[in-house]
């Protein structure tokens, strides 16, 4: 799908991929403000870290918050970074992009893209699973169920693609930055890959972290006690949208 501009409600003018799908992270960020809590972050923060970062709502959410921060975004997918750029420039222009998927090791990995629905790609992409889950939203929302079958499988058709991979640790070094006051995770199952690309060293220069976890196989409880083990403080929650998905929202202090 192409670029193109969007007016959001709040008024800003942003590049994007998808319009429905920006509309969705819109809400979820600006709105809903899903990645803030009461007393989250409990600490002005300097440095922020938005790991998948799609084309920078989230970014450009945190940069309004808290104005005088230093933000990394880092987005593997074509379209969503070359979108992240533009909006990087014109909303952070002291941001810095990369496209680059942060996970357990530096190299390349294999990337499983959907140019229709490019915040669903991932390392861990599951075009079957993605289909169902989508299905189920569009019915939930009054699509009939034929139609919201038909839609769901023309949005995920699945590409993949060789990215760049790096660590957490490599990120912040190569930036030049030697804490992370705020690190946010959503990057589609690939959650625990990149907390271990977290080197032992690092893990006392951060701060608060903000990931979305997918519980599948225990994992929701052994990111809590991964956490908890580094001497966070962690609340879980599942918000109303989340509501029958194994999605969790995890906040860390």
């Amino acid at each position: 799908m192409a670029l193109g501009p969007q007016r959001l409600p709040n008024g800003l003018r942003v590049m994007r991929v998808d319009p429905g799908e920006t509309a969705a992270i819109y809400r979820e960020v600006f709105v809903e403000e899903s990645y803030v809590t009461d007393g989250f972050p409990a600490a002005e923060p300097d440095v922020i870290v938005d790991v998948g970062a799609n084309i920078g709502l989230a970014s450009i959410f945190f940069a309004r918050r808290h104005p005088g921060a230093f933000v990394i975004a880092a987005e593997p997918a074509p379209e969503p970074y070359a979108a992240l750029r533009q909006n990087l420039a014109r909303y952070v222009p002291s941001g810095v992009a990369r496209n680059v998927a942060v996970a357990e090791r530096n190299g390349t990995r294999r990337f499983g893209y959907y140019p229709d629905a490019p915040a669903e790609s991932g390392f861990y992409a599951d075009r079957a699973r993605e289909i169902e889950l989508a299905r189920q939203v569009l019915v939930r929302n009054g699509v009939p169920e034929r139609d919201a079958a038909r839609l769901a499988q023309a949005r995920h058709r699945l590409e993949h693609l060789e990215c760049p991979t790096v660590t957490l640790s490599t990120l912040i070094r190569e930036e030049g930055v030697d804490r992370v006051d705020l690190l946010k995770i959503d990057v589609e199952r690939g959650e625990l890959d990149v907390l271990a690309g977290i080197a032992e060293a690092d893990w006392g220069r951060i701060g608060h972290l903000v990931l979305e976890v997918h519980d599948v196989a225990g994992r929701l409880a052994h990111v809590v006690s991964l956490l908890r083990d580094r001497g966070f403080h962690v609340e879980v929650r599942q918000e109303g949208r989340l509501a029958g998905t194994d999605m969790h929202l995890l906040y860390a202090t």
